[in-house]
C-alpha cells in the first residue's frame, strides 16, 4: 500500500510540477514588420531564435505584417485599445502620438539598471524615442531614406557625370531618355517612398532644417505655405514632367522598382539604406561591381546641400497594458535584440549600427555596404517628413506628392491644406 501511494504521489508531483513549469512561462505577443524583403527579416528571425534558445521560459507570439499594412494595423488596434503586448514602432513623431496617449511603457527602469547598455548606443538611437523625459525604445540600426544608387557604366557609356546640381540633373535625364534608358527607378504605389525617400531630403534642401521645426513648433511665422516649400512641391512636379522616372512608378511598389535597376535599364535609383540586402542578393555582379552610393544634388535652396535624410531605426515597444511579468520579459528581448551581440551581426545584414564603439574592419565587409558606412560618415542625417509629421500630415503629404505629380492637384492647395491641419 505504501508502494503504490508513493507512486501516486510521484506522479502526481510530475504532472503537476509539469502543468506549474508550463504556467510559469511569460508569454507575449510581438508584432513587426521585418518581412518578406526588409533588410531586417532575416536579422529578426535570427534573433528570435537565439532568444528563443537562451530564454527557455518565455514565449514570442510573432506576427509578421508587410510594412505598407503594418501602420495602418498597429494605429487600427491602438485605436480600439487592443495593441500587442510588444510591437516595432516608428521613431519621433508616431512614437510621440502612442506615447502621449499613454499606449506605451517606458524603458527608463531598464536603461538606468544597464548602463553600459545604454551608454554604448548613438545618441539619436535613443533620443528619437524619447518623449518628456520618458524613453520607450532603442532604434535597431540606422536607417537612411534618400539614398542615390548609379550605375557609373551606364553614365560611362552616355558620356554622363554625376550630377552634383539640379542644371546638371536635368542634363542627365534628358540625355538617358533620349537613348532609351530609364534616369530613374521608382516605385510609388505604397504613396510614403515619394515623401521618404526624395521629398524628404528635397525639402530640406530648399528650405533648411530649422524651417520644419518651426513651421511645427509655430515658430518665426514659418508656414507650410511659404515659398521654398512650394518650390520644392514644384520640383517634385518638374521632376515628373521631365520623364525622370519609369511611366509606371505610380502602379508599382520601391521592391518592384528595383528590377529596372538590377537589369540595367535605368541609371539610377532612389531608396533607403534598407534596399541594399536586396540588391546584393538579387542584382548582378556585374551592376553591384558598377553601383555607387551618392547623394542628392544641390538644388540651390537655403538647406546644406550635404545632408540626406534618414532616421533611428525602428524599436520594439511596450504595450502599457502589459503584465509586470511581460514587461520584464519584453525588456530583456529589447536589450537582447539591440545589445553588442545583436549589434555586431548587422554588418551581416547591411543595417547600419546604433551602437557608437563597435569597429568595423571594411577589408572584410561588403564593398557596398562599407560605401553606405562612408555616407553615414560624410553627410548629416536631417530628418524624413513622417517621422516629422503627425499621421494627419503625413497622410496628406503622401497622397499630395502623388497628385501634384500627375497634375490632379497644385502644390499651392496641398501647402494650404497642411497649414489649415496644422492649426
Amino acid at each position: 500500500m505504501f508502494k503504490r501511494f508513493l507512486w501516486l504521489f510521484c506522479l502526481f508531483a510530475v504532472v503537476f510540477g509539469s502543468a506549474v513549469s508550463a504556467d510559469s512561462k511569460v508569454k507575449f505577443t510581438l508584432w513587426h514588420s521585418y518581412v518578406g524583403a526588409d533588410q531586417r527579416a532575416e536579422f529578426m528571425a535570427d534573433r528570435l531564435a537565439a532568444f528563443a534558445k537562451a530564454n527557455p521560459d518565455i514565449v514570442i507570439d510573432e506576427q509578421q505584417i508587410p510594412r505598407d499594412q503594418y501602420q495602418t494595423k498597429l494605429k487600427t488596434m491602438a485605436a480600439a485599445g487592443s495593441l500587442p503586448d510588444a510591437f516595432v514602432i516608428w521613431p519621433n513623431a508616431m512614437c510621440i502620438e502612442f506615447a502621449n496617449a499613454g499606449l506605451l511603457a517606458d524603458i527608463n527602469n531598464l536603461l538606468d539598471k544597464n548602463p553600459v547598455w545604454k551608454n554604448a548606443f548613438s545618441p539619436r538611437a535613443l533620443d528619437e524615442f524619447t518623449v518628456k523625459g520618458k524613453t520607450y525604445s532603442a532604434g535597431l540600426g540606422v536607417s537612411l531614406t534618400s539614398v542615390i544608387y548609379y550605375n557609373k557604366a551606364i553614365f560611362a557609356k552616355y558620356n554622363v557625370k554625376f550630377p552634383t546640381t539640379y542644371a546638371e540633373l536635368k542634363d542627365a535625364i534628358q540625355v538617358f531618355n533620349k537613348n532609351g534608358i530609364i534616369p530613374i527607378a521608382f516605385g510609388n504605389k505604397p504613396l510614403w517612398p515619394a515623401q521618404s525617400t526624395i521629398f524628404s531630403c528635397l525639402a530640406n534642401r530648399m528650405t533648411g532644417s530649422q524651417w520644419l521645426n518651426d513651421v511645427l513648433a509655430k515658430k518665426n511665422n514659418a508656414k507650410f505655405t511659404d515659398a521654398p516649400f512650394i518650390q520644392a512641391l514644384n520640383i517634385m512636379k518638374e521632376l515628373n514632367d521631365l520623364g525622370a522616372f519609369n511611366k509606371d512608378y505610380n502602379t508599382i511598389d520601391n521592391v518592384q522598382m528595383r528590377r529596372y535597376y538590377y537589369k540595367g535599364e535605368a541609371a539610377m535609383m532612389i531608396d533607403g539604406s534598407w534596399a541594399l540586402s536586396d540588391m546584393i542578393a538579387n542584382a548582378p555582379q556585374s551592376v553591384l561591381d558598377n553601383t555607387e552610393l551618392a547623394v542628392f544634388p544641390d538644388f540651390g535652396g537655403k538647406g546644406d546641400p550635404k545632408v540626406m535624410s534618414g532616421v533611428s531605426g525602428t524599436g520594439i515597444a511596450i504595450n502599457a497594458k502589459a503584465s509586470p511579468a511581460q514587461k520584464e520579459a519584453i525588456g530583456k528581448f529589447i536589450m537582447f535584440i539591440s545589445g553588442e551581440e545583436s549589434q555586431r551581426l548587422f554588418p551581416k545584414y547591411y543595417i547600419p549600427i546604433s551602437f557608437k564603439s563597435i569597429p568595423i574592419d571594411r577589408k572584410t565587409i561588403n564593398p557596398l555596404y562599407a560605401k553606405m558606412l562612408t555616407l553615414i560618415e560624410e553627410h548629416p542625417l536631417i530628418t524624413v517628413y513622417d517621422s516629422a509629421l503627425n499621421s494627419e500630415l503625413t497622410s496628406i503629404i503622401n497622397d499630395g506628392l502623388q497628385a501634384v505629380m500627375i497634375g490632379q492637384a497644385k502644390p499651392i492647395d496641398i501647402a494650404n491644406q497642411m497649414q489649415a491641419t496644422l492649426k
